[in-house]
């Protein structure tokens, strides 16, 4: 594809409207088609090396059970999923005020120091692995 036809597409309201519900459309019919993508090998390197999930194992399961409306399932296979769906929605629609609180926000998280930024995203990630590996431990993963 041409990198312009690209910056095109995306460039209006529509373009990238039309692109989400054909992800949405592919990503549906895939998890059907693959009985929710179960059937098939584990791809997350960590995973492999540790036996143990990351924080995204799961996500493309929670979000073909996003696509076909199983909100439970996709809540307990990844929650993560529903932010990213979020975000993709927001990004899609160009939902103003959200865009705006999120570069407000973005702006207060690179003022603060270097080592706060780092501190802060080690949390979250650590959080975010300790709830992987509870979901991984009690057989949801």
């Amino acid at each position: 594809m041409n990198s312009s036809f690209v910056s095109k597409v995306i460039a209006t309201r529509a373009g990238r409207v039309a692109l989400v519900a054909i992800a949405w459309l592919l990503t549906r019919e895939a998890s059907i088609r693959t009985s929710g993508f179960e059937e098939g090998p584990v791809l997350c390197p960590w995973r492999l090396l540790t036996g143990y999930p990351c924080p995204g194992c799961g996500g493309i399961r929670a979000m073909s059970s996003i696509c076909t409306g199983q909100f439970e399932q996709a809540w307990l296979l990844n929650p993560i999923a529903f932010l990213a769906c979020f975000v993709v929605i927001v990004w899609a629609f160009r939902i103003t005020p959200l865009i705006k609180f999120a570069g407000k926000a973005s702006a207060l998280f690179r003022s603060q120091s270097l080592t706060l930024q780092a501190m802060s995203l080690s949390l979250v990630y650590a959080l975010a692995w300790i709830a992987a590996v509870a979901r991984f431990n009690s057989g949801i993963l």
